[in-house]
């Protein structure tokens, strides 16, 4: 097993400590737009391009290399070294870039992307084939959200470049929408219902179903993404109906698959089917903001700060969600297959480890639900109450203690987990 620089580890660890700052970050930004006193827009875009490619795409190839390995493929240490720098530095050049409103800088991150590219989807891909339940229509599939991910970085360098400034707020639509919903909101539902029923112990119960889901869901978010395009609320709800149902089907088909498994439970799973579960609740209150807009004039005020509460409910309470889930796994697997060469100890040690993930976890997963929602909570306040109302801020500063509380916890685990090494057994060698 690979370890040091370049190894599975060192993406998720880097990658959560990304999290973890630009997580400061924007609840400072959620902070200020309540008070009344906005942080700069240039630290809302580095908030922005550090979470999802320092934090969250770094954590994807984490994932996916902590999978080959599990799966007993072997890795080169050196092959990923160059992958592991260059993500960190595309990360640093978007973040900075976006803060000091650079576009060199945004380029030069942009071009590191690209550059990985295909070493980072073909990781993916090969993490992916491991699961029992993969078949050729999940190829298709998985295929379509890389093609979004590819679409959004050559959309993001062409809106970084300014070359087409007739055609900015289309590019820029482009560019946000084919990698938050092609790519993100695809690859993640698609991995979770791949790999939860392993996670189960049992073979998803409606393989029929889970084909269906595989059909839908990219057709749903393309009619999506062409209704953002286009400025058109009647194919965004259209498109957004299809979501809505897709992700019901989703969710039953799984909820059924843990039912027929005895209902097991553990921090992991836990993460993963609340994860869906927040994405359709998201999923129609996006539908409702659309049928909002509408009307003429709207029935509801729509604002910034309604967006940011919108946004966010998607980023914390369905990725962040799935992305715990699976660190809650990958971890004590992980490192029990690096540190322990018998088998027999191996599987002790990482039973231990599961246990101090799973401890608290009903409080982990409430505490990051409940402070999600709190923001939802705290933007509806202001369809009726002044943002210096202490209603107001009274839930910011609740909804942010929550998901501070959540945070803090899950990186304490993962620090004790780390920290925990086996006793009386040599550490497994590269």
């Amino acid at each position: 097993m690979s370890r040091g620089l370049g190894s599975p580890l060192s993406f998720l660890l880097t990658g959560w400590t990304w999290l973890l700052l630009t997580s400061l970050v924007g609840l400072a930004t959620f902070l200020g737009i309540v008070r009344g006193s906005p942080l700069p827009p240039g630290l809302r875009m580095f908030h922005v391009h550090g979470a999802l490619v320092g934090g969250l795409i770094q954590m994807m190839t984490g994932l996916a290399l902590a999978a080959i390995e599990l799966a007993g493929h072997e890795t080169k240490r050196m092959k990923h070294r160059g992958l592991f720098i260059g993500l960190n530095l595309a990360a640093l050049g978007l973040a900075a870039g976006s803060w000091l409103r650079d576009s060199n800088l945004i380029i030069a991150g942009g071009l590191f992307l690209v550059a990985i590219f295909i070493p980072m989807a073909r990781n993916m891909v090969k993490a992916l084939r491991t699961c029992p339940g993969w078949t050729q229509l999940s190829a298709l599939f998985f295929g379509i959200t890389l093609a979004g991910l590819f679409g959004s970085l050559v959309l993001g360098e062409l809106l970084a470049g300014a070359w087409f400034p007739t055609w900015h707020g289309m590019l820029r639509l482009g560019h946000l929408h084919a990698g938050l919903l092609l790519f993100i909101t695809l690859a993640t539902v698609g991995t979770i219902q791949l790999a939860l029923p392993p996670l189960l112990n049992r073979t998803l119960q409606s393989a029929g179903l889970g084909q269906t889901v595989l059909l839908l869901l990219p057709a749903g978010a393309a009619g999506l993404l062409t209704g953002f395009i286009l400025s058109s609320v009647h194919i965004q709800l259209a498109a957004g109906g299809c979501l809505v149902v897709t992700l019901a089907l989703c969710s039953w088909n799984l909820l059924r698959t843990w039912n027929h498994a005895g209902q097991p439970g553990s921090s992991a799973t836990d993460h993963l089917m609340t994860a869906l579960f927040l994405l359709f609740i998201m999923t129609l209150i996006g539908m409702a903001v659309g049928i909002n807009v509408l009307w003429t004039p709207p029935a509801m005020p729509y604002g910034t700060l309604h967006l940011v509460a919108y946004t966010h409910t998607a980023f914390l309470g369905f990725l962040l969600q799935a992305i715990v889930g699976g660190l809650s796994y990958a971890l004590p697997a992980l490192l029990a297959a690096q540190r322990v060469t018998s088998q027999k100890k191996r599987t002790a040690y990482r039973e231990g480890l599961e246990r101090i993930m799973n401890r608290w976890r009903a409080l982990q997963v409430s505490t990051l639900s409940f402070g999600t929602l709190g923001l939802v909570l705290v933007a509806s306040m202001t369809w009726n109450l002044p943002l210096s109302s202490p209603w107001v801020h009274t839930g910011a500063w609740v909804s942010l203690g929550l998901l501070l509380s959540s945070l803090t916890l899950f990186t304490m685990k993962i620090a004790q987990v780390v920290g925990t090494h086996p006793t009386g057994e040599r550490a497994a060698t590269d």
